[in-house]
């Protein structure tokens, strides 16, 4: 009886762990290396190499760049004159620069990689400067990037987000390619582009692997043929949670969490703020307070964000906490327009005040689809309907700020032009556009 009992127990033992092992095995086979972690070759040669605006894009930029080797010696020069890539003729240089290793996950062993910040302060407004960087006495070309101007003269901003993609990101016709190249036609077609305003999720998750493809994607399709390089004015969305995020986007003595207010022009701010953290508390509060000191001082005030509070595809419901945290305060300062991204669509709502369709609201545009996969849209909520409009489609923005009016294009993916909307300067001629085009409507 005994010995039955022990042979039951071995046999059972014996079984659970056959089981084991092949569950085991199964789940090796199915955790394979994924393509885009790849080996990287130790190297001091300069990759990605990119710029980033934040508060005072006319006097403060940051060129980054990526090595695959560590480095001893880092240098950024730079001049307002082209100067070749001789690096005994440039007027400035600089050492100063902030390095570390990317963080990377077990599985992403072999793709070491380490990142460069160089902060650039006491900039002359509306100025090309001419740049080259060098790590160990490797050096990049020579590329430039234009800041912002401290008058009243008109500048652009593309504006777009939700640039993340799945397994194409290795291939070299991904949509996210295909966007970039788009912006880049943009780009080199109407030089007062300032840069991209990235409406947050740039990849699935801020994994190095990841952002590896995205930032050569950036520097490979939207550098312009003259090596003008696209700033990146960042915001910070629910995909970008990773601590990879914080390593690409540094920004010496960042006072706040990923929410600032750049100053475009003399006359334009864009209000960036964070969805991923509180938006009570602190981040309202300073809303509150930047609202309060910029609106009476600029012509144009623009916000940008990641979640919408007014969605084209997800629930109407899931916005709401949003819509009673910034709504308000949006309205009560007169704010322009919104930006937003996170249902990979195209969207321009109807001006809006009080979750109604009003000639005295606010229009909300978005809403990300900068490669990600589109999504179908839910096209018969109120603020969708004419004069507002919604689609599902790859999109970007072209958002000009003139003395007289806003003009917002939306560009698809090959070009065409998917939507036009024009918000007039002067708010007595604005309320009675916006009222002529609701009536428009209601008439029919």
């Amino acid at each position: 009886m005994q010995r039955n009992y022990i042979r039951i127990v071995l046999l059972t033992a014996m079984a659970l762990l056959t089981i084991t092992v092949i569950v085991l095995l199964a789940k090796g086979s199915s955790e394979e290396i994924p393509e885009h972690v790849i080996q990287l070759e130790p190297s001091s040669e300069p990759i990605h190499i990119r710029v980033l605006f934040e508060q005072n894009p006319a006097t403060e930029a940051q060129v980054s760049w990526t090595t695959t080797a560590e480095g001893d010696n880092h240098i950024l020069y730079f001049d307002t004159e082209p100067r070749g890539g001789e690096a005994s003729a440039y007027r400035f240089s600089s050492e100063d620069i902030h390095s570390g290793k990317y963080s990377l996950r077990p599985e992403e062993e072999g793709m070491d990689s380490w990142y460069h910040h160089a902060y650039m302060s006491n900039l002359e407004p509306n100025t090309s400067y001419y740049v080259m960087v060098e790590t160990d006495e490797s050096k990049s070309d020579e590329y430039y990037f234009i800041t912002a101007p401290d008058d009243d003269r008109s500048v652009a901003l593309l504006m777009g987000g939700d640039s993340r993609v799945g397994h194409s990101r290795i291939e070299e016709d991904n949509n996210r390619r295909k966007m970039n190249e788009r912006m880049k036609q943009l780009f080199e077609e109407h030089p007062h582009i300032l840069a991209l305003a990235h409406t947050a999720d740039y990849t699935n998750r801020a994994y190095w692997s990841e952002l590896y493809w995205w930032l050569k994607d950036h520097y490979e399709t939207t550098t312009a043929s003259d090596n003008r390089l696209l700033p990146i004015i960042p915001s910070r969305g629910n995909h970008d949670l990773d601590v990879g995020f914080e390593e690409k986007f540094y920004w010496p003595n960042r006072e706040n969490d990923f929410y600032y207010a750049t100053q475009i022009n003399s006359e334009t701010v864009m209000i960036v703020l964070n969805t991923e953290i509180s938006i009570s508390g602190d981040q309202k509060d300073w809303l509150e307070q930047t609202l309060k000191e910029v609106r009476p001082n600029n012509r144009n005030v623009a916000v940008m964000f990641h979640k919408p509070l007014y969605p084209s595809v997800r629930a109407y419901d899931g916005s709401e906490r949003r819509r009673r945290a910034w709504g308000p305060l949006l309205e009560e300062h007169g704010v322009d327009f919104v930006a937003v991204g996170h249902d990979h669509a195209l969207k321009r709502t109807v001006p809006i005040l009080n979750e109604k369709a009003d000639p005295n609201g606010i229009v909300y545009i978005g809403d990300g689809g900068l490669g990600v996969s589109t999504r179908e849209v839910v096209s018969d909520r109120w603020y969708l309907q004419s004069p507002g409009m919604t689609k599902s489609a790859y999109n970007v923005h072209f958002v000009e700020f003139n003395e007289d009016h806003i003009g917002i294009t939306a560009f698809g993916m090959n070009g065409d032009v998917l939507d036009e909307f024009m918000i007039p300067a002067d708010r007595e001629e604005r309320t009675s556009y916006y009222e002529s085009i609701l009536q428009a409507v209601s008439s029919r």
